[in-house]
């Protein structure tokens, strides 16, 4: 069937340098390193800068000067462009011309969603994780496929990466144009 397995690694590998990649084009004035070390560490900073901002603001609101161990570990320049970041994070546009099972798309919608909660404590957006992959899934991820089985098991997974976050589950937003059977090589949508 011409199927082939991309580990995850690779996969995650390929999310990230095709963000950061991105974001580097979207602001020149940014340094290329602080943007990967946001991308390739938004994992590990996440907490810790939530933890540093919570102090801050306690100190803060008690009337002093927060003097404590807790640093913001992202990047100035990334937290000082936060609001700029996010709207080009929002508004990004993925195709992948061989969707399969939908590693990929699910690889950069995680990416996506984990970026964008570090820029929420920059910003002060109070999105969900449920919001944040509805909102990747609608706007920024497109898919094609020969085999119109692989599109049903990327829309399925894409189902299931959502339902995991709320406790209600909702249907999937309709992906028949986002998501489409069809030969990415030869044929024109529209």
């Amino acid at each position: 069937t011409g199927a082939f397995y991309t580990p995850r690694p690779i996969v995650h590998y390929m999310c990230q340098e095709s963000l950061i990649e991105y974001l580097a084009h979207t602001d020149t004035t940014l340094d290329h390193e602080d943007i990967e070390f946001f991308i390739r560490e938004s994992e590990a900073t996440l907490e810790n800068d939530r933890t540093t901002k919570k102090k801050i603001e306690e100190k803060s609101q008690n009337g002093y000067q927060y003097s404590g161990a807790y640093t913001y570990k992202t990047p100035e320049s990334i937290r000082s462009r936060a609001k700029m970041l996010d709207d080009a994070l929002a508004s990004v546009r993925i195709a992948d011309p061989a969707v399969g099972s939908g590693a990929f798309p699910l690889g950069l919608i995680n990416e996506i969603v984990r970026a964008r909660q570090i820029l929420a404590i920059y910003t002060g957006s109070q999105k969900s994780t449920y919001d944040l992959k509805l909102h990747a899934i609608q706007e920024n991820i497109y898919g094609v496929d020969l085999n119109p089985g692989a599109v049903e098991i990327c829309q399925l997974r894409l189902w299931l990466s959502l339902i995991v976050d709320e406790t209600v589950p909702h249907p999937l937003p309709n992906l028949n144009y986002r998501i489409i059977q069809g030969n990415s090589l030869i044929e024109e949508y529209e």
